[in-house]
């Protein structure tokens, strides 16, 4: 039987990585590659999900697509995609490099201060309990009620 390396090794020319920008302090970008269910969606200024690490999930901006798969590791797959439109374009990537660049940072933290913080997505987002919304969950799906309701408690 294969082992899993060797399947993606042999199958990675028909993957698509993508290079995404992360909003941290990393001295690189990372590659993922882009799942199949997602390859018709997937552009280049896009906010995807992405884990880095174990357990820590980021909203990074795709920089760019390509068939170069990265020697020294396997790449994750994006977990999910967060826009249906790119919100960053080239020419503001292009900024982004060169403002790193020039101020000897990394392309991340250039991204952390460019993106307006709703835009920023990390493991550690804090929920609180919206008084305008009301106590009214009737329109609420099952996770969304769950979370009002554990919010409502907290709240009170």
């Amino acid at each position: 039987m294969p082992h899993q390396q060797d399947l993606y090794n042999s199958a990675q020319d028909a993957f698509v990585f993508a290079e995404v920008i992360v909003p941290l302090a990393l001295p690189l970008n990372y590659t993922w590659v882009v799942p199949p269910h997602l390859l018709d969606t997937v552009k280049v200024g896009c906010r995807v999900e992405v884990n880095l690490g174990k357990s820590k999930r980021y909203a990074g901006v795709i920089k760019r697509l390509h068939k170069n798969a990265p020697d020294l590791f396997e790449p994750k797959e994006i977990l999910n995609i967060l826009d249906v439109e790119p919100v960053v374009y080239q020419q503001q990537l292009d900024l982004w490099q060169w403002i790193a660049a020039y101020y000897m940072c990394t392309e991340g933290e250039v991204m952390a201060a460019a993106l307006p913080a709703h835009f920023k997505l990390s493991s550690e987002t804090i929920l609180v309990f919206n008084e305008e919304a009301g106590e009214d969950f009737t329109d609420l799906g099952n996770e969304e009620y769950l979370v009002a309701e554990a919010l409502l408690i907290k709240k009170n």
